[in-house]
């Protein structure tokens, strides 16, 4: 594929944001809605792979389920004719941020701002739990950062709750050898109790800087997850002993013992000093947040037979804690040379009009950047080499005798870009406000102007374009056929408000 080519009659290739050893990722113009989107195709022999190409478009349907902040979103899939191959591909938004790998490479992390991170990624798998999906790859490869949220990317390996994927996948256990939970290993089962054990382990990395076990193989870590039991957690500053209980149960070899996933969001959400509000929501409206208390919202499924329909789990964080830097590079799939070192031109700042929809989704994502699933079972593109201890970074085919992935690759080098905000500093003030087409969460900047945290389209409707100012007036606009809701979001004595308009 070459720049300006254009696929599907509207995506228009501008820039080649990766490779990996699977796909390739491009900046795209969907010159039919007129925004910026991220293209992922099957890269080399893997397009005509049979295997891949089941994969990718099972990526695209298991991500298109599902529509919460912290999820990255999928808006298409088709298969281009380059030549005499037929290539797939899947167009997703694009996310500002870097991945979790490449942001510990920087440096720890504060513990609030762990929690905030993992309660987000927790909050996304709740959301897809609920549709039935296992993610079964939960890694910091996985999970993207921004300068409003985590966002959850590559559903390449997701499977439906209850089913063995042996006839779909063959005899391959895929997944990443340092978060694979103990059934999936002896099992391979599909349960979402496996994906609470590699928020585990995920939240063990981020606060003790290492693995739960010591392993010098692929086949001595897999052991381990099976037969070994982790080691606490170091008793260690501004860790409350509640968040300690929670990664060891996290961990616990029988999955009937683990909290759930919305547990989990919950418990973690509390310890970053983010509220909590319970809701039922109906009719598309979100609760709103008072008077700027930082607040995690739990929406939850309307009791059976109280006249309201059926809706999804959903758990979406909001509030004031922690805003985790926007790294400068962009990351999206595995260094391909192994250098740790990336690629990613014409990186937009968070917010910049015209950019797709991300939530400023996940601890923040913004429009301008790209996020993006890795292709079930391939190295995330990108990021730097696992240090020696920690879990391992490589996705794929786990085989014993295969190169331990949790070997010393040496000490990534500090990615470059904005300091972490600090992780004590909430907005001036915070409201969730909401429209028929979509809700947004936001706030007012010292100046008086009005700055979008996060949105999110209601079903059926999809995200059509955002500015997230800072601006006088920030914008969110929700589509659904020729109907357009747009919300207009200013501020006044430092309060955000909208005014909403339709138009068909």
């Amino acid at each position: 594929m070459d720049s300006q080519q254009v696929l599907g009659g509207r995506y228009r290739l501008e820039d080649q944001l990766g490779q990996g050893g699977m796909a390739v990722v491009w900046r795209a113009r969907d010159e039919v809605l007129g925004r910026s989107v991220a293209v992922k195709l099957l890269a080399g022999p893997h397009a005509q792979d049979p295997s891949s190409r089941r994969r990718i478009r099972h990526e695209a349907r298991a991500a298109a389920l599902l529509s919460h902040p912290n999820i990255a979103q999928v808006y298409d899939y088709g298969e281009s004719v380059d030549g005499l191959t037929c290539v797939p591909y899947v167009v997703m938004e694009l996310v500002s941020g870097s991945t979790l790998e490449q942001r510990l490479a920087a440096g720890p992390l504060p513990p609030k701002v762990a929690f905030r991170i993992c309660a987000e990624v927790a909050a996304a798998l709740a959301a897809a739990h609920d549709q039935g999906l296992v993610h079964r790859d939960i890694k910091p490869g996985n999970v993207m950062v921004t300068s409003a949220g985590a966002k959850v990317v590559d559903f390449g390996i997701a499977a439906a709750v209850g089913r063995n994927d042996g006839d779909e996948w063959g005899d391959e256990l895929l997944g990443t050898p340092g978060y694979l939970a103990p059934e999936r290993i002896s099992g391979d089962a599909v349960e979402p109790a496996s994906d609470v054990y590699g928020v585990g382990v995920l939240l063990y990395r981020l606060l003790a800087g290492g693995a739960p076990w010591s392993a010098e193989t692929v086949t001595g870590m897999l052991r381990a997850h099976v037969y070994v039991e982790p080691a606490p957690l170091p008793s260690l500053p501004d860790v409350p002993a509640k968040v300690s209980d929670l990664c060891r149960r996290c961990l616990r070899k029988d999955p009937a013992q683990r909290p759930t996933a919305r547990e989990v969001a919950a418990v973690l959400a509390r310890a970053a000093g983010v509220r909590i509000v319970d809701d039922e929501l109906s009719h598309s409206v979100a609760p709103a947040v008072v008077d700027g208390e930082p607040s995690i919202v739990l929406v939850s499924r309307p009791a059976n037979g109280a006249g309201r329909p059926a809706r999804r789990h959903s758990l979406t964080l909001a509030g004031a804690v922690a805003t985790v830097a926007v790294v400068g590079t962009l990351v999206w799939l595995a260094d391909p040379t192994g250098s740790g070192q990336n690629r990613w031109p014409g990186a937009g700042r968070p917010g910049q009009s015209g950019q797709p929809v991300v939530d400023a989704s996940t601890p923040g994502t913004a429009p301008g950047a790209p996020t993006a699933p890795v292709g079930g079972g391939t190295p995330v593109v990108g990021v730097p080499p696992a240090r020696s201890g920690s879990p391992g970074s490589d996705a794929g085919t786990v085989q014993s005798g295969q190169p331990d992935p949790t070997s010393d690759g040496g000490t990534p080098a500090p990615t470059t870009g904005t300091p972490p905000a600090s992780p004590e500093e909430p907005p001036v003030d915070e409201r969730t406000l909401s429209s028929e087409g979509g809700s947004v969460r936001a706030t007012c900047t010292p100046d008086g102007d009005a700055r979008l945290l996060s949105w999110a389209a209601t079903r059926p409707y999809k995200v059509e374009q955002v500015d997230a100012g800072p601006a006088t007036a920030a914008t969110a606009a929700f589509r659904h056929g020729n109907r357009v809701v747009q919300m207009t979001i200013t501020c006044t004595d430092g309060v955000p408000s909208t005014e909403n308009t339709v138009s068909e």
